[in-house]
């Protein structure tokens, strides 16, 4: 797979992680504002960007997000209710909404809790669609130009719910989210996702990981090796590439 043009790979502790990825996304969030009027993250489920999360809800004056023109979006959701502990988007609501400053109207949440997971996803590409289309936001080779996508990594080498032996939805090539079956996951069951070709059309894709396992394995996708893993199947068309690593 060929590697991203553009990529670069910061270490440190959990707070220098924290505070590296805070800064690009902030910078970033300013651009997109000042070109088009509007900044799309995509967030990230699991443990690792909690940090992040609380860091970017704590920000004021120049050091803050734009708010008032941020749109959040969810890569990944197990198919879960809302409020159990196992949902990407409690872990979202606690970390980033608890402050105030983050707007919770501005998140475009997964529905994992719908007894047809299939429903959630396409519920959630119409959404999406809906939204780059109202706000004449680019989509290009039939996928949306998100501003910043944020993924954590697996120690089996899965990104968002793309896993390692689920072939079918790593070459998903039309949709934008699927609905899939991840025996594997933690915990096992179905979750929702963003497909590949809408992670590789956006402008900046960052990886937040943490623990020393993952560091290695990220240092060496970023090397090209591992090709065969999905992380490594990441490679931003005409974006950058970001790894932040935390190690305790």
């Amino acid at each position: 797979m060929k590697r991203a043009s553009s990529q670069e790979l910061f270490s440190g502790s959990v707070e220098e992680m924290a505070e590296q990825a805070a800064r690009l996304i902030i910078a970033e969030a300013h651009r997109a504002v000042a070109a088009r009027g509007i900044f799309t993250l995509v967030l990230a489920g699991g443990s690792s960007p909690r940090p992040l999360y609380r860091l970017l809800a704590s920000g004021t004056g120049q050091e803050a997000l734009p708010w008032e023109h941020t749109r959040l979006f969810m890569g990944d959701e197990r198919c879960v209710p809302a409020g159990s502990p196992d949902s990407n988007f409690r872990m979202i609501e606690e970390s980033l909404f608890s402050t105030g400053c983050a707007p919770k109207s501005h998140c475009f949440r997964m529905e994992g809790e719908l007894p047809d997971p299939a429903e959630g996803a396409g519920n959630y590409e119409t959404a999406i669609r809906t939204f780059f289309t109202s706000s004449g936001l680019p989509i290009e080779d039939g996928f949306p130009l998100f501003d910043i996508i944020l993924l954590g990594l697996g120690e089996d080498g899965h990104t968002a719910s793309l896993f390692p032996g689920n072939p079918e939805v790593l070459k998903e090539r039309e949709r934008w989210v699927v609905a899939l079956d991840a025996p594997n996951g933690k915990p096992p069951g179905k979750r929702l996702s963003v497909t590949l070709p809408v992670i590789n059309h956006a402008r900046c894709v960052v990886f937040i990981t943490s623990g020393r396992e993952k560091a290695l394995l990220a240092a060496k996708i970023a090397r090209g090796e591992c090709s065969e893993l999905p992380a490594a199947l990441v490679a931003p068309q005409s974006g950058r590439l970001f790894w932040f690593t935390a190690q305790p």
